[in-house]
């Protein structure tokens, strides 16, 4: 399992990879903190995004053949680092504060709860 929290690094590896799905995978009740699923039926491989405090959602939750790029800016308002998620093609995205980590590897590689999960993170 490769995990990655540099931004310009999260982003060439979305871009390298040509994934068929993406869905919003695991979650805790409040949605503070969620996890991207991004994977392909042709490969074991799956890239989880793992946000944590989520603030703002916009769009489906499966995407199609997504292309999604992450972003981190200052919100004007408040000086918070806020990180940010978006598909244009599907108008998708999503914001969080508390910061963003991309996690590469097999899929057995990773739990099936979002405890377990975070645990590897």
């Amino acid at each position: 399992m490769e995990i990655i929290t540099d931004i310009d690094r999260m982003n060439e590896i979305l871009n390298e990879h040509n994934n068929e799905k993406a869905r919003i995978w695991l979650f805790d009740i409040t949605h503070i903190k969620l996890a991207i699923r991004i994977y392909s039926s042709k490969s074991d491989e799956v890239i989880y995004l793992v946000m944590v405090g989520c603030e703002y959602i916009r769009g489906f939750f499966n995407l199609t053949n997504p292309r999604l790029s992450v972003s981190q800016y200052i919100n004007d308002e408040n000086s918070d680092i806020m990180f940010k998620v978006i598909d244009n093609k599907t108008d998708f995205e999503l914001i969080a504060t508390g910061g963003i980590t991309l996690a590469k590897g097999n899929e057995s590689e990773f739990g099936n709860s979002l405890e377990k999960f975070l645990l590897n993170v």
